[in-house]
């Protein structure tokens, strides 16, 4: 009868085998095709970072070139009366950039297009068509504009070009033309492959109308020497199509030659570029299936061989199982062990009952204690930073009794060098409701202390980045945008408060004349001084200097009224009189002064901020920061033009007509 049971019981155990083969097969097979993913991913950021990079350097050049007002007024006194002396200083500055940059060609263009100067061969002609196009946008936009890489037969390669605006004040005097041979310092960009392929290949497109325009060449096309294929984008199983269509990250698909190909797919910043990486999913994972078959083909062997002598060798068979499975659960362990130190990671369990945690040594290292395993409750509560214990208490008693996960960052000190360090805990408390059944709670600590400390120091250096950001780099004192930002949010606060807010515009005097006469440099210190003095003169919180444009300055007031506003913008002309800064250049003044126009509004409409109370009742209404914004500016605006028509060296606050009566106050001073 047992002979009869054997044949059976070995057809279920070969069955089983079979099953557990598959099973660590696909397992297998799922691991290395996540590797290779992870790979492929790697290279694919690796590449789309270098070109980038590659792509912000022109940009940085092509900014840099047109920020250089001294380059872009020699250009205008070059082609205003053109001299040997004046090309050479243009030029060399085209040559340095050329060389330096390695760019294939750098132009020089007047407003209309035509080439003027370039450090290589002579500057003739007029730009193609879409940099003539691109030239008027630059110009008309005040930044730089550039020019995917494309052919033109300008040019024998394809390249890219970017258009760099010059000005001369508010006057265009034309740009920089600089030209990149893709070929040289694009395309090599994508052709490094860490490992060995036959199929890898990294492309670099853009979605052109209803195409996919391939910017870079292909490695297996029959005309991959040459860029700027197109592909429609009705081939929906292509990458290159997926990823114009908005897809990134892991795709699979077919590619122009028709194979099943893994890709990823990344994007470019600040472009519509997008970094296409790919490899042939035979290559990635023919050699894997082949190789894991001849690995799992062994044991299928043995399995066979062992199912014949399963019962001559039972208990032997037996015993080497357990053997092998202790070894593989103390590797296993090792491992875990390992990989726990790495991320210094730790387990533990806590019985309620007998309020004591059992601890992994890596859990007990966390804590700094000895690795005996153990750790009781008044040891960790002794751990607890003073700062964290209650709510750390709250939390673990709501955890308790709800029978809820737990994850919680709290501050402990390490119990053997009393060091203060994060740690971040996920645990749970065991469910089971059978009878006599101990509660437990299951868990691990982490370590997260430089985690912590590189969030403080990023915390930190946003807030400095943040405030760098709006102080005007010459003067030293706010810039625009923290000017508007603060009327935005000192106007909410008048509504909430109904307190006054003033706005004083100040601007030097005869400065243009006073630049041609002293020079820019000199014109730049006596902003500095200007803005330093306007500054110390204000003396409350809240109050703000700001630079305005060019050499006018805004002086915004909360809760301060109009006769407030007035005198200190009387302190204000004293205090640059006081700097005795000279100015022969100016009629009728030895020294620098400063012209001021102030206006003033009041949604409560007191006595002193209000010169037509029903009036000025109708006219402001639900106002929004951006109305009133306006009409402050316009209207101390106003008052500085009066104050300037007076004579200058003076103050003159705005006051409203009868006919046309506006939100502000209404005094004047003469």
């Amino acid at each position: 009868m047992a002979w009869k049971v054997l044949p059976l019981l070995a057809l279920l155990v070969m069955g089983g085998v079979a099953w557990s083969i598959q099973s660590i097969y696909h397992e297998r097979e799922k691991r290395f095709r996540h590797q290779a993913e992870w790979e492929l991913q790697a290279i694919n950021q690796l590449q789309t970072k270098s070109v980038s990079e590659w792509r912000e350097r022109r940009w940085s050049d092509a900014m840099a070139l047109s920020d250089d007002t001294a380059y872009a007024q020699a250009v205008a006194r070059w082609l205003a009366s053109p001299s040997e002396p004046q090309a050479l200083s243009v030029l060399n500055r085209l040559r340095i950039l050329q060389e330096r940059a390695r760019y294939s060609a750098v132009y020089l263009v007047d407003p209309q297009g035509r080439l003027r100067l370039s450090p290589g061969e002579g500057a003739q002609g007029t730009l193609p068509a879409l940099e003539m196009q691109a030239l008027e946008r630059a110009l008309s936009q005040a930044q730089a504009i550039p020019l995917e890489p494309r052919r033109d037969a300008f040019f024998a390669f394809p390249f890219f070009g970017l258009l760099a605006p010059l000005f001369d004040g508010m006057e265009p005097v034309g740009a920089v033309w600089l030209v990149s041979d893709v070929r040289a310092t694009l395309y090599p960009l994508l052709e490094y492959w860490p490992t060995p392929s036959k199929t890898a290949e990294s492309a670099l497109v853009q979605r052109s109308a209803d195409a996919v325009e391939f910017l870079s060449p292909l490695r297996h096309h029959p005309h991959g020497s040459q860029p700027l294929h197109l592909l429609p984008l009705t081939q929906k199983d292509n990458p290159a199509v997926q990823a114009a269509s908005g897809e990134r990250g892991i795709l699979y698909g077919h590619d122009y030659r028709g194979e099943e190909v893994l890709s990823m797919v990344s994007t470019v910043p600040d472009s519509p570029w997008l970094v296409v990486s790919k490899v042939d999913v035979a290559e990635a994972f023919g050699e894997m299936r082949t190789r894991e078959w001849l690995a799992l083909s062994l044991p299928v062997t043995l399995a066979l061989l062992l199912v014949g002598l399963m019962a001559a060798h039972w208990q032997w068979r037996a015993r080497r199982r357990e053997r092998a499975l202790k070894v593989a659960l103390e590797r296993n362990m090792r491992w875990l062990e390992n990989g726990q130190k790495a991320a210094a990671i730790g387990y533990f369990a806590y019985e309620p009952e007998r309020k004591e945690f059992l601890m992994s040594g890596m859990a007990s290292q966390v804590f700094g204690l000895r690795p005996d395993g153990r750790m009781t409750r008044r040891q960790w509560l002794g751990t607890l930073h003073r700062d964290d214990r209650e709510q750390v208490l709250a939390a673990h008693e709501q955890s308790l009794q709800q029978r809820t996960a737990l994850q919680l960052q709290y501050r402990i000190r390490r119990a053997n060098d009393q060091q203060m360090r994060w740690v971040q805990v996920w645990c749970e408390y065991e469910t089971d409701t059978a009878p006599h059944h101990t509660t437990r709670m299951t868990g691990t600590v982490q370590d997260i202390t430089e985690r912590k400390q590189s969030e403080q120091e990023l915390t930190h250096y946003r807030a400095a980045l943040e405030a760098q950001v709006r102080l005007d780099p010459l003067t030293d004192v706010a810039n625009r945008l923290a000017l508007d930002e603060a009327v935005a949010r000192e106007w909410h606060r008048t509504l909430r408060n109904g307190t006054p807010l003033s706005l004083l515009m100040v601007d030097v005097d005869h400065f243009k004349a006073y630049n041609d006469h002293y020079g820019h440099v000199a014109g730049d210190h006596t902003l500095q001084q200007v803005a330093q003095a306007l500054a110390t003169s204000v003396g409350r919180e809240g109050d703000l200097v700001a630079r305005y444009g060019g050499e006018e300055f805004a002086v915004l007031l909360p809760n301060t009224d109009a006769p407030q506003a007035l005198a200190l913008a009387q302190r204000m002309t004293h205090a640059v009189r006081a700097l005795r800064i000279e100015h022969l250049a100016a009629p009728g003044h030895q020294h620098v002064t400063v012209s001021i126009g102030g206006a003033c509004v009041h949604p409560a409409l007191p006595t002193a901020c209000a010169a037509q109370p029903t009036a000025l009742q109708n006219a402001l209404g639900p106002l929004s920061a951006t109305e009133v914004a306006q009409t402050l500016f316009e209207q101390a605006d106003a008052a500085l033009y009066d104050a300037k028509k007076a004579g200058r060296d003076q103050v003159v606050f705005f006051s409203p007509t009868p006919s046309a009566p506006l939100p502000t106050c209404a005094t004047t001073e003469p």
